[in-house]
C-alpha cells in the first residue's frame, strides 16, 4: 500500500516540482489557500479530518531581506510575518500531527531549513534565525518521539532550481552561482533523493542534511 505524504507549501514552485519526483507515494499538496499554517485552529481541524498522517513535508517559507538597523515602523511587521510562517507555522503543524503519529506508532517529518541557518549573510537576520530554530527543533522532536517510530529531520537547502532561488536579484545570479563549488543550482531530483532517504531510514533522525553544492562547509 502506498504511503501518504502531506506537503505543506506543496503548491509553490519547489513543491509542485518535487511531487513529480515522488511517484510511488500518495501525495496531497497543500497551499496557504488550503490550510493557513499560521492559524493553529485551521491546522488542528485539518488533521482531525485527515486519516492517519504518515509523512509530513513542510516547504512553507517566507523571507524578507533587511539588515536589522533598517527595520522601522514601515516594515517591522515583516519580522512577525517571517516568524509566523517559519516558526509558528511549523509548531502548529507538529503539535497537530504528532498525536496521531504517536497513536499509530509511525511518522516521518521532514522540515526545510537553509544554508543560511549556519552561514547567514547580510540582511537575513530574521530568516537565518528562524531556520536555525528549525534545525534545532528536529533534535527535540526526535528526543520526544523517536521511541514511537517517528523521525524528524531537516533539509538544509542551498540554491535550488526553484522556490526562493528565483527571488535572487538578477545582478547577483552569476555571482551566487560562481560561489557554489559545483557552479550550478541544486536539482529537485536531488531534494527528492534526500526525502526518500529520510523516509526509508529510521535510524537517521534529528539530522540537518546539507544540500548546497559544497557551499560553506
Amino acid at each position: 500500500m502506498m504511503k501518504n505524504i502531506l506537503i505543506f507549501g506543496g503548491t509553490g514552485g519547489l513543491g509542485s516540482k518535487l511531487i513529480e519526483h515522488l511517484p510511488n507515494f500518495e501525495i496531497t499538496a497543500l497551499g496557504s489557500k488550503d490550510v493557513d499554517i499560521t492559524d493553529f485552529t485551521a491546522v488542528n481541524n485539518f488533521f482531525k479530518n485527515y486519516n492517519k498522517p504518515e509523512i509530513i513535508i513542510n516547504l512553507s517559507g517566507y523571507n524578507y531581506n533587511s539588515p536589522i538597523h533598517k527595520y522601522n515602523k514601515n516594515n517591522i511587521s515583516e519580522i512577525t510575518k517571517q516568524t509566523n510562517v517559519v516558526i509558528n507555522g511549523t509548531m502548529n503543524v507538529l503539535s497537530s500531527c504528532l498525536p496521531y503519529m504517536r497513536e499509530q506508532g509511525y511518522g516521518r517529518i521532514i522540515l526545510t531549513s537553509s544554508l543560511l541557518s549556519a552561514n547567514p549573510v547580510f540582511g537575513t537576520a530574521v530568516y537565518s534565525g528562524c531556520k536555525a530554530f528549525i534545525d534545532n527543533l528536529t533534535k527535540t522532536v526526535t528526543v520526544e518521539n523517536l521511541s514511537k517510530g517517528i523521525t524528524c529531520n531537516s533539509l538544509q537547502l542551498g540554491y535550488m532550481d526553484g522556490g526562493l532561488t528565483y527571488e535572487v536579484p538578477e545582478p547577483f545570479i552569476t555571482k551566487v552561482k560562481e560561489s557554489i563549488p559545483l557552479k550550478r543550482w541544486g536539482t529537485i531530483e536531488e531534494i527528492a533523493n534526500a526525502v526518500k532517504y529520510f523516509i526509508n531510514t529510521e535510524y537517521t533522525s534529528g539530522h540537518s542534511l546539507k544540500i548546497n553544492g559544497g557551499m560553506n562547509l
